[in-house]
């Protein structure tokens, strides 16, 4: 039953994402007089059931999001990108050889591991939601090793319609049903933010771009308030920038990075891996905001330090689209009771660059 589920998930939803990268790419697509508004489009879809031997629906169960990149995310309406820069400016040197703009909009979900009982379920992890739009930017030194990465959130927790969603997928594919959205985090909606700041730096670049090594140092403030250090590396045939690939930024979904056009040549076909550790202050999905919740864990029962590992692969389907998927594993996010579990979730992602 679990294999035939998680068949009927990945059809359905990678369905959903090629539609959507489809439907994206020719709403998005540049004419002949603005040549530079969209350099990329790029969509993604998370979920525990991807994962190796997948079976359960909990924790961080499950994500969407579109990401565009080029001038139209920079200037679109209701764009982040004016305050982002303001910030930007107060933190970061002004000299960067160039710098690159994406924009996302998402929804993530997380649930305890029992989603049929309706009554708040105090040993787990509460349910959460958070529908979002996210402006980033990258700069790349003149150097071209190192490079600087930001990106705001703005978003609403709580939104009934992620416990509904959740169910009309659970009933599309005859899953066990999702009853307990009314006692999910800041239920009814409160609106978040996030602001995050990322320090990257290219240790290894072989000449013919097989093999790229760089380590990420990143700060974040906002519902989710941590610090990390990563590393990560990819192997195999790339054309692609190397600061168009950050995987480390991901925060549960994939943080807004720019969809950077390749450089021609052989097809891209890579592995990659990594590994980042974290310092976590604050976890809105856990503890809640200023808003009652059913279920929230205090600063003492949430572990400290999360560390978090990752693998996966790139391949071309098309000239300009790669199809991408990741295994993610994560140790436990608090201390005690059933919640004290470690998480383990795929992710696919589909992207095009024009």
């Amino acid at each position: 039953m679990g294999i035939r589920i998680t068949a009927l998930w990945t059809t359905a939803l990678l369905a959903a994402a090629m539609w959507l990268a489809t439907t994206a790419t020719v709403l998005a697509a540049p004419s002949a007089a603005d040549a530079h508004e969209v350099d990329g489009v790029r969509v993604q879809i998370d979920n525990d059931l991807f994962a190796a031997g997948g079976g359960h629906d909990r924790d961080y169960t499950g994500g969407f999001a579109l990401t565009i990149s080029g001038d139209t995310a920079r200037d679109g309406l209701l764009s982040l990108d004016p305050l982002l820069k303001r910030i930007d400016a107060f933190l970061l040197p002004q000299d960067a050889a160039s710098v690159h703009h994406a924009r996302q909009f998402g929804l993530i979900a997380f649930t305890p591991a029992d989603i049929e009982s309706t009554l708040p379920v105090y040993d787990d992890r509460p349910y959460a939601s958070l529908l979002f739009t996210s402006n980033g930017r990258v700069s790349v030194d003149a150097d071209g090793r190192g490079a600087w990465s930001s990106s705001l959130t703005i978003g609403v927790l709580g939104l009934a319609a992620a416990g509904e969603l959740h169910s009309d997928i659970h009933e599309l594919v005859g899953s066990d049903p999702v009853r307990g959205y009314d006692n999910q985090i800041s239920a009814g909606g409160e609106p978040t933010a996030r602001y995050t700041l990322a320090r990257h730096r290219l240790w290894i670049a072989n000449p013919s771009a097989t093999l790229d090594v760089k380590t990420t140092v990143q700060g974040s403030v906002g519902y989710l308030t941590e610090t990390s250090a990563a590393i990560s590396m990819r192997v195999g045939h790339f054309n692609s920038p190397w600061w168009s690939f950050a995987p480390e930024l991901t925060d549960y979904i994939g943080a807004p990075v720019p969809v950077a056009a390749q450089s021609g040549g052989r097809p891209e076909l890579y592995f990659f891996t990594g590994a980042r550790i974290k310092a976590r202050a604050y976890n809105a999905f856990l503890q809640g905001q200023f808003r009652d919740s059913a279920v929230t864990y205090s600063y003492s029962e949430i572990e400290p330090l999360v560390a978090e590992i990752w693998m996966g692969v790139v391949t071309q389907i098309f000239e300009n689209t790669q199809l991408s998927y990741a295994l993610n594993y994560q140790t436990a996010e608090l201390r005690s009771g059933e919640a004290d579990r470690s998480s383990l979730w795929g992710g696919v992602q589909l992207s095009h660059s024009f």
